[in-house]
């Protein structure tokens, strides 16, 4: 069902990007073991002192100021999630949308290609990109922690079980953004119900983490399924693995029945 010329063609097209997203992510990512190096064992005295809010830790969901807490941070914070999630849902909410919208998906169906196969490749080859930039991002925190001298504290093993895990949560996002493209004959709508997805996500997981009445939004949130600081505390499930790929073969199946049966009509 893996068209082999559409992935090569798309991996050419985009390779560019990604190797600037990885770079990017790499970068950011070496910054936390620094940051723990250079001003953690100063700040720990602050923490012990109680001058910064409890409210404001459970805000960050880590200490900032250990190595771990600080990795954990580096991977959930904003930045490194917008960079992430450029292709998991920017480009998986265009992959199909934007080709009709652009005229331009009629032709691709006029080879010997089926739709099913379209869509499968489109997500195989945003889920490669996705494992590129996760590793891309491991490395530079092991590179960091090294530069530094601190790499003997990460745990290997709970390194990449957090790159597993990230994984499968990008996977869970693209698989919802392209079944949402391959629903519109338009990117707006396509594109609006991904970043719904990861947004709205993202305010559920905080808004439990801040105000503990809430904690029952949580479990709607993907984000409530990678935890970095349990991860990388030895604590890591393997449900919650399982609960963002059940989420994956959820949207999946959705893209696969929906897309063949769509009419579509010449473009306007």
């Amino acid at each position: 069902m893996i068209n082999g010329p559409l992935l090569r063609q798309t991996w050419r097209a985009h390779r560019a990007r990604v190797a600037v997203l990885a770079v990017a992510l790499a970068i950011w990512a070496a910054l936390m073991p620094v940051i723990y190096a250079t001003f953690g064992r100063e700040m720990e005295a602050l923490l012990e002192s109680g001058i910064i809010p409890t409210a404001f830790l459970r805000f960050l969901g880590a200490d900032p100021f250990s190595l771990d807490g600080a990795v954990a941070l580096g991977a959930v914070h904003p930045i490194a999630i917008a960079l992430q999630a450029v292709y998991p849902v920017g480009f998986a909410a265009a992959a199909i949308a934007g080709e009709r919208q652009r005229g331009t998906l009629e032709v691709l169906l006029s080879r010997p290609l089926a739709r099913r196969s379209v869509l499968l490749t489109m997500l195989v080859a945003i889920v490669a990109i996705a494992a590129v930039t996760t590793a891309a991002e491991l490395a530079g925190t092991v590179a960091g922690a090294a530069l530094y001298g601190v790499a003997g504290r990460l745990d290997v093993g709970a390194i990449l079980f957090l790159g597993v895990n990230t994984v499968v949560f990008l996977a869970a996002m693209a698989a919802i953004s392209v079944a949402a493209s391959a629903s519109f004959d338009r990117l707006t709508p396509a594109l609006g119900i991904a970043l719904a997805v990861l947004l709205v996500g993202y305010v559920l997981e905080i808004l439990g983490t801040l105000w503990p009445q809430a904690d029952w939004l949580q479990p709607y949130s993907p984000f409530h399924y990678l935890r970095p600081l349990e991860i990388l505390a030895g604590r890591g499930e393997p449900s919650d693995v399982a609960v963002l790929a059940a989420v994956a073969v959820a949207a999946t199946a959705f893209g696969l029945w929906r897309f063949p049966r769509r009419d579509l009509a010449a473009p306007t």
